[in-house]
């Protein structure tokens, strides 16, 4: 199921410039972009038989710091020697941005580690993204045991828009799950979130 959503987002990202391809070429990119701000916050629930319930649990959140670059596919036609962007996304296709991240909850558990994002654009500048990182996890006994220390995985799927040149927002679904590194215990661990994101420059460039 999951393969199939992911063939038909590709498909509905690009089929478009698939069939456009003998007057649009496509190109991909590295820009130097400003670094932005990420804040998410939700409400959470654990996934063992005593905390698999409605998301009650308490607040969750995270915020992300984005590098200054990323890999973007987009019309060659698109692509100038501007420093201007109308906002985050700047209408791109598709992206690539690494970020570092930090997670707490109100138990008193915090992540720290890294991720990658991938975003696609649907349509009137609306973006599907999908957010896979690696972070070691500091948990609580009161945390348990749905969360426990060491390494874990960070799944991140939401639905974004633009709202401005350097404010976006979000509507998403977080998975924290076990990243089998060490033989600590696995964690397990969803939180529904809205974020609001911030362009600390707004300026692009493209290299060639």
């Amino acid at each position: 199921m999951k393969f199939i959503t992911y063939c038909l987002l590709i498909f509905l990202t690009f089929g478009d410039l698939i069939l456009c391809a003998q007057n649009s070429e496509g190109k991909a990119r590295i820009e130097i972009v400003s670094s932005k701000l990420s804040l998410n916050v939700g409400s959470y629930r654990g996934r063992t038989l005593t905390t698999n319930r409605f998301f009650e649990q308490g607040a969750a959140g995270f915020s992300q710091l984005y590098f200054p670059f990323q890999l973007v596919i987009d019309y060659k036609s698109n692509f100038t020697d501007s420093s201007i962007s109308n906002d985050e996304y700047n209408s791109r296709i598709f992206l690539v941005r690494p970020s570092f991240l930090f997670h707490y909850v109100n138990n008193g558990s915090y992540a720290i580690g890294g991720a990658c994002q991938l975003s696609w654009k649907l349509i009137s500048d609306f973006y599907f993204e999908y957010q896979l990182g690696l972070v070691y996890l500091e948990a609580t006994i009161a945390a348990q045991p749905d969360l426990n220390s060491g390494f874990a995985l960070h799944h991140y799927i939401s639905l974004s828009k633009p709202i401005s040149k350097r404010f976006s927002t979000s509507l998403g679904f977080t998975h924290i799950s076990g990243a089998n590194i060490s033989d600590s215990k696995s964690s397990n661990h969803d939180l529904i979130s809205l974020g609001l994101k911030f362009s600390i420059v707004n300026k692009s460039k493209s290299l060639q």
